[in-house]
C-alpha cells in the first residue's frame, strides 16, 4: 500500500463544564467537552439538525499565485522581419515578461470563531514546489459570501494553518469537542469542498485513533497523531471539518492513504486538541510555543516507552536529574509507549509547565519533576545551567521573596552560571523590567548584558556576557 500526501494544488488527491465560550486574547472559542451518548438505544434517523448548525462554518478555500509569463515580440511574418532588419527599423515589439495572478489550488477550511478565525491545512496555503506562502487566499462561505483572508500563521510540523477573515457581523462557527474522548466506532462526518464542487458531507465512523509514524507529513520533526476514518475524503477536502454526531469539530481532514489517489476509505484528520494548541499559539503568541525537555530518545525493545540516550546540558531534563538509560513510561497523566508519543505529549505542553515524568531506572519506577523549556529558546544557550520561572506564591515562599519584588526567579542552577544562584530574582535586563521567561529571552543580547537582580533581601547590578 502506498501513502499519498496530496499537495494543495489538488488538496487531498479543559474546562470545568461541558460547554462554554472561552474568551481568548482576540477571539472566542465555543468549547463543548461533553462525551457522545454511546448508550442511545434508538439511533437517530437523521443527523440533519446537527449538520445544519455546523456546516455553515465549513468553507471553500481558494488560492492564487503570481506567475511570470514571457510574451514574444516582433512580427510573425518572416518577410516583414527581414525587411525590418534590412532597413534598420527598430523593433518596438520586444519580448516582454508580465506578472499575472493565476489560480493555484482549491481546498477547504472551517471557521472556529465569530471573529473569523479559520482553520485549514498548511499545505493548502503554501506552494508545494518552493514552500512559500501563496499570494492570495479567498474564503467562500456556503451562503456565497466571499472574503479575502489574511494568513495569521502556519505550522508545517502539524500541517495546520490559521486564516482570518473580516466581517461586520459575527460569522458562523463550529463548537470544538475534546478529541481525547473519541472512540473507535463513533459516527463522524467529513465536510468540505471535494474536487471543488461545493459543500459536501460524507458519513463514516472512527476507524482508529493515535495513528503515528505513517510518514504522511514530510516535514522533518513533524508530529503525527491522526484520527483515521472511513468517511470519504477526496481531493479538495484538505483543511475541511471532521464532525461528530453532535456537529462538533473533532478534527481537520488532511490526507488519505490510497494506491490510486482517490478515496478508498482510509482518511486521516488532525485531532482538534492539537489544532486548538496551534490556533491559540499563533493568535496569542504570534508563533508556536512547544515544551522542550532536552533529551535524545531511542525506541525500546518491548514497545513500552522511550529510552533516554543523550541529555542536553543545561536543559530541563538535565536540571530535573535525567540520566542516560532512563526509560520514560509516563508524561504527565499520559502513559507513553513510543518515542513519538513522548514527543507529542511534551510538545503539546506549554513551556514553563511543571510536569511529572515517570521513568524506569535500574528496574525501579521513579518520578522526576520537570519545568519544560521553550523549544528553540535562547535560554539554554544564553544562560547555561539555569532554570527560570515567573514569580508565584509557591516559589516566593520557597525562596522567601517579598511581595514587592517583581521579576523572574532562578529555581535551579547547575553551577555553570554561578552568578545566577537558586533564589536569584532577575528584575531588569539592560534597563527593561522582565516578568516572564519570554521577556528575559527577548531582552538578552549577545555580549555584555546588565542585570538588576534581587538576592536575599538585597538588590544589585551585575554584568553577564552572553556568547
Amino acid at each position: 500500500m502506498q501513502t499519498f500526501y496530496i499537495p494543495f494544488v489538488f488538496s487531498l488527491p479543559f474546562f470545568f463544564v461541558n460547554f462554554l465560550f472561552a474568551q481568548q486574547k482576540g477571539f472566542t472559542l465555543s468549547i463543548d467537552n461533553g462525551e457522545i451518548d454511546r448508550l442511545l438505544i434508538n439511533a437517530p434517523t437523521s443527523y440533519s439538525p446537527a449538520l445544519k448548525k455546523a456546516t455553515p462554518a465549513v468553507v471553500a478555500v481558494t488560492t492564487q499565485q503570481v506567475v511570470r509569463r514571457l510574451y514574444p515580440g516582433g512580427s510573425s511574418n518572416p518577410r516583414e522581419e527581414f525587411l525590418r532588419r534590412y532597413l534598420g527599423i527598430p523593433n518596438f515589439n520586444n519580448p516582454r515578461i508580465e506578472e499575472e495572478m493565476v489560480p493555484a489550488g482549491i481546498g477547504s477550511g472551517v471557521i472556529v470563531s465569530p471573529e473569523g478565525h479559520t482553520i485549514t491545512n498548511a499545505h493548502v496555503i503554501t506552494d508545494p514546489r518552493t514552500g512559500d506562502l501563496v499570494e492570495e487566499v479567498s474564503v467562500l462561505l456556503s451562503d456565497k459570501r466571499e472574503f479575502q483572508a489574511k494568513i495569521i500563521g502556519f505550522d508545517r510540523s502539524t500541517d495546520v494553518a490559521v486564516l482570518k477573515i473580516e466581517s461586520p457581523n459575527p460569522l458562523p462557527h463550529v463548537s470544538l469537542a475534546n478529541s481525547d474522548l473519541l472512540e473507535v466506532g463513533d459516527v463522524v462526518f467529513a465536510a468540505g469542498n471535494p474536487l471543488g464542487i461545493g459543500m459536501t458531507v460524507t458519513m463514516g465512523i472512527i476507524s482508529a485513533t493515535k495513528r503515528t509514524e505513517l510518514g504522511v507529513l514530510e516535514q522533518e520533526g513533524s508530529y503525527e497523531n491522526f484520527i483515521q476514518t472511513d468517511a470519504a475524503i477526496n481531493r479538495g477536502n484538505s483543511g475541511g471539518a471532521l464532525l461528530d454526531a453532535r456537529g462538533r469539530l473533532i478534527g481537520i481532514n488532511t490526507a488519505i492513504i490510497s494506491q490510486t489517489g482517490s478515496s478508498i476509505g482510509i482518511g486521516l484528520a488532525i485531532p482538534v486538541n492539537m489544532v486548538q494548541k496551534v490556533l491559540t499559539d499563533l493568535v496569542q503568541e504570534g508563533g508556536i510555543r512547544r515544551g522542550f525537555l532536552g533529551v535524545e530518545l531511542a525506541p525500546t525493545n518491548d514497545g513500552s516507552g522511550a529510552i533516554v540516550e543523550k541529555i542536553v546540558q543545561g536543559s530541563a531534563a538535565d536540571l530535573a536529574g535525567f540520566i542516560p538509560k532512563d526509560k520514560i513510561i509516563k508524561v504527565g497523566d499520559r502513559k507513553v509507549d513510543s518515542i513519538n508519543q513522548s514527543r507529542l505529549v511534551i510538545s503539546q505542553t506549554a513551556p514553563g509547565t511543571k510536569l511529572p515524568i515517570d521513568v524506569i531506572r535500574s528496574g525501579k519506577k521513579i518520578t522526576l519533576f520537570v519545568t519544560l523549556d521553550l523549544m528553540g529558546s535562547k535560554n539554554i544557550i544564553s544562560i547555561p545551567g539555569i532554570m527560570m520561572e515567573p514569580l508565584t506564591v509557591e516559589n516566593r515562599l520557597q525562596f522567601q521573596i517579598p511581595a514587592t519584588t517583581k521579576g523572574v526567579v532562578v529555581t535551579k542552577s547547575t553551577g555553570d552560571a554561578e552568578t545566577f544562584k537558586q533564589g536569584v530574582v532577575i528584575v531588569e535586563i539592560n534597563g527593561y523590567q522582565v516578568n516572564s521567561v519570554q521577556e528575559v529571552e527577548e531582552q538578552i543580547k549577545s555580549g555584555i548584558n546588565r542585570f538588576y537582580v534581587w538576592y536575599r533581601n538585597k538588590y544589585r547590578f551585575l554584568a553577564y556576557r552572553v556568547p
